[in-house]
């Protein structure tokens, strides 16, 4: 009886019928889990990458003195910002926040990113209008959402699981 235990287990174990899938079975999380990441990082990229084209666009408007010379203000830059951005890929406008602020010189212009204790600050955020000569620096902050909720605490820097993604420009304005 032993021998014919031992026997079926010999012939078992020299089986390869289902190897492939247990091996597939074994390593499919690993794998769909890098698959997924690495989409959800190429996405954040190209969402920065928008964010950028779209803030520089309308940061050259205002340098260049269309802005001040249509007079537009805060709604109408973001609206200018908002259809750059989605020029290139569809991204959701409500989460799009627009500075323009000026400065006396470069050295006073600036600040790090408005996130406090985890929360997207919007405070001292907003529009002012330029003239010509002025030191103007044009931020956009854009508040990202991940598609996969497994990558929020790795890429998120939110505590809503978000990410603030985050354009800035510095320049003079033009003598318009």
């Amino acid at each position: 009886m032993l021998l014919l235990r031992l026997g079926r287990l010999k012939r078992f174990a020299r089986r390869k019928d289902g190897a492939t899938a247990l091996e597939f079975a074994l390593i499919a999380p690993w794998f769909f889990m890098t698959l997924f990441g690495m989409l959800e990082i190429a996405l954040v990229a190209f969402g920065q990458t928008n964010l950028d084209y779209a803030v520089d666009e309308t940061a050259r408007r205002i340098r260049t003195g269309q802005v001040q010379a249509q007079g537009l203000g805060a709604s109408a830059i973001r609206d200018e910002v908002c259809a750059n951005l989605r020029r290139i890929m569809p991204m959701n406008c409500a989460n799009l926040y627009i500075d323009v602020d000026r400065y006396a010189d470069f050295n006073s212009a600036g600040g790090g990113a408005p996130i406090v204790n985890g929360n997207f600050n919007q405070a001292g955020i907003g529009y002012t209008p330029t003239l010509r000569n002025e030191i103007v620096l044009v931020r956009g902050y854009y508040e990202w959402k991940f598609l996969t909720p497994m990558f929020q605490p790795i890429l998120g820097n939110l505590s809503n699981g978000r990410r603030l993604l985050a354009s800035s420009v510095l320049f003079r304005n033009e003598p318009f």
